[in-house]
């Protein structure tokens, strides 16, 4: 691709990003919230099997028009639900998943598509396309770090190995998955590992080293949580190994403690009629007839309820071996030959093998025809299983070509991705560059726009502070002149009055006492006058509210917007700090500035309050309002928010769209 078909793409591509509207968000999430509901209908087990899978496919179908992530994870809930209700259609949509997965490089998805793939063609016995895709699994796993998945496909490998009979190849594998699981603590894992570790040597018939991994399997397996769903088939196992060391007795023991677990005859009668038939055959390996037939016809009739063709083909094979001890050959010839044809429609070879052989020995006839096939047939498995083994060698080292081929994709995919971003990068830098600049010039405006308004305020509040300072001297003089000047005589001449001997008639000095009162009383009144101009003057508080109230005026001629100033008059200004003062008028005059700026308001409302111990500010308006949840603040709001701290102060933003904003400011006084 060249660097200009890759330039074309990259900008297509952030174009879409910057112009991806609301509507397809919707879109997901309504088809995200209708996957749940068919997801979930097809997992209701009281509908029918056809309402559920047509639930699971309207699930897929909605599914596609997701996003790829969105979709990967939905297509994981979809094929666990096909693999119970419409395999064929599981396979298509797992294969439709690991294409995904290759897409978006999703390596874990990509292994967690090839375990399933492995399942789907082991449970079809093509045990090479199974080993292939386990093993698949196995490196993405391991490259994940994903311990736990990369032991569970060595084990499946391991049992794949082992129904080939390749016992060796399945005891490496076998302990490649213990020694992870054993990192992991996973008991029930182990119990598995250990119990197919003693399968394998019971096949290479060494009897002791299968008993001692059968019991090393029974220690996991009480450590485990799971251990009643699997505590038969341990118990199975080792009554197995007995069997085939020819210790019947002991063989019946474990096959009747396996058969005592209580849940084994209804929830799970495949188990029951195995051990069933396995009690019953080694009472007759051990001389104990007693019951064995009927035992073993039950075993029959539970097998054949459930169409397992496999054990029923064991089953007959009993029976014959029942029937030559009897006396009765033809019986037992006639099951030997429904044994040998069951066996061979499932490819159950192990059996084919025993029934050949034992129709060797009974029918004399065709004891040629017999052994001939029993012959072919054994050398044939053994070229077969020989082949496969070679097979699976050739597929691990066509694996690890294939993993190298990948990651050779994978590094050319990277570098080409690492050149995009650099790409998308720089043009990002430049817009930012760009933009920052344009940012940085209304800063700087901001900024010495902010300082011409903190002197201007500074001149005012010197202007107020002069003002302030005038007054009180003039009232000092007033009130020195009138206490020291008329105040002193008037005093004087009242109390020259007083001493005043009148030899007039009564009407005279009652007239003369009255005029000596009225002097008195005005005397009184000019000390109070006196007293009341020095001590009021201390306490005008009428400065800043006045400043405030001059700013608002102005900016609402200016700007065209009503205000209101509903500031409580119980605040003695006097008290507060001039510093905090200028800081609040700073934040006022940022608020109004935002409010013109942004807001388009018609009202305004200012409040000063206070409490006990803190002066409160609310600015309220009638403006569009934005989602205060969403983006970041802008420098006004960061300059308040920053000038408040400064006091150890809170500030806090209350806007809606279309709903006005609130701020509201708590300082300490």
């Amino acid at each position: 691709m060249s660097f200009n078909r890759l330039f074309f793409y990259l900008f297509l591509s952030l174009l879409s990003l910057l112009t991806y509207g609301n509507e397809n968000k919707i879109e997901y999430i309504i088809n995200s919230d209708s996957i749940s509901i068919y997801l979930k209908q097809s997992k209701n087990s009281s509908l029918s099997n056809e309402s559920r899978r047509q639930s699971l496919l309207r699930a897929y179908e909605l599914n596609k028009l997701t996003e790829d992530s969105i979709q990967n994870q939905n297509l994981e809930v979809i094929i666990d639900q096909a693999f119970w209700l419409n395999k064929p259609f599981c396979y298509k949509v797992n294969k439709e998943r690991l294409e995904l997965s290759e897409k978006n490089n999703d390596s874990l998805s990509i292994g967690t598509s090839y375990s399933f793939l492995g399942y789907y063609y082991y449970e079809r016995e093509s045990l090479d396309s199974a080993y292939q895709a386990y093993n698949l699994a196995n490196k993405m796993f391991s490259e994940l770090n994903e311990n736990y998945l990369s032991a569970k496909m060595l084990h499946s490998m391991s049992i794949i190995a082992q129904d080939l009979r390749d016992y060796t190849g399945s005891e490496k594998l076998v302990f490649r998955a213990i020694k992870k699981y054993k990192r992991l603590n996973k008991n029930t894992s182990l119990y598995r590992c250990y119990n197919t570790l003693g399968i394998n040597y019971l096949g290479l018939e060494e009897f002791d080293k299968a008993l001692f991994y059968h019991n090393k399997a029974a220690e996991y397996l009480e450590k485990s949580k799971f251990k009643d769903d699997y505590i038969s088939g341990n118990l199975n196992n080792i009554g197995r190994v007995y069997e085939k060391m020819g210790k019947h007795k002991l063989a019946i023991r474990y096959f009747q403690k396996a058969l005592d677990v209580y849940y084994l005859r209804n929830d799970n009668p495949r188990s029951h009629a195995r051990l069933l038939g396995n009690l019953a055959y080694n009472k007759f390996k051990n001389g104990d007839t007693l019951g064995v037939y009927d035992m073993l016809n039950k075993s029959l009739k539970i097998r054949d309820s459930i169409n397992f063709v496999a054990g029923i083909a064991l089953n007959k094979i009993h029976l014959a071996e029942f029937y030559v001890f009897k006396g009765d050959t033809l019986k037992a010839i006639n099951d030997l030959k429904k044994s040998r044809k069951l066996a061979k429609s499932v490819d159950n070879h192990k059996d084919l093998l025993t029934a050949l052989k034992m129709l060797s020995e009974l029918d004399k006839k065709n004891e040629t025809e017999y052994l001939n096939s029993y012959i072919n047939l054994s050398d044939s498995l053994q070229k077969q299983e020989r082949a496969i083994r070679n097979k699976f060698t050739r597929i691990e080292y066509e694996t690890d070509e294939y993993i190298e081929e990948t990651k050779r994709l994978t590094t050319q995919n990277i570098l080409i991705s690492v050149i995009a971003g650099i790409v998308v990068i720089v043009l990002a830098l430049l817009y930012f560059i760009r933009r920052q600049r344009a940012k940085n010039k209304e800063l700087l405006f901001e900024q010495e726009q902010q300082r011409t308004n903190q002197e201007i305020y500074d001149l005012m509040q010197k202007r107020q502070t002069n003002l302030r300072e005038g007054r009180q001297e003039e009232r000092h003089r007033i009130s020195e002149e009138l206490h020291d000047g008329i105040l002193g005589k008037l005093f004087g001449t009242r109390v020259g009055m007083g001493y005043l001997s009148l030899t007039g008639d009564q009407e005279d000095v009652k007239e003369y006492k009255s005029y000596l009162d009225e002097l008195q009383g005005i005397e009184k009144e000019i000390r109070d006058i006196s007293h009341a101009l020095k001590n009021n003057i201390l306490k005008s508080d009428n400065s800043f509210v006045a400043v405030i109230e001059d700013y608002l005026s102005n900016q609402s001629k200016v700007h065209g917007f009503n205000y209101s100033n509903k500031s409580k008059k119980d605040i003695n200004w006097a008290e507060i700090d001039d510093k905090l003062k200028v800081t609040l008028y700073r934040i006022v005059q940022e608020a109004i500035q935002n409010i013109v700026k942004h807001a388009a308001a018609n009202n305004v409302t200012l409040v000063f309050s206070k409490t006990e111990k803190q002066l409160h500010l609310n600015v309220t308006d009638d403006g569009k309002g934005f989602n205060s949840t969403q983006g970041k603040k802008g420098i006004g709001l960061k300059n308040m928010e920053a000038r408040i701290l400064k006091h150890y102060g809170t500030l806090h933003l209350d806007s809606k769209e279309g709903e006005g904003t609130s701020i509201n400011i708590s300082v300490a006084i």
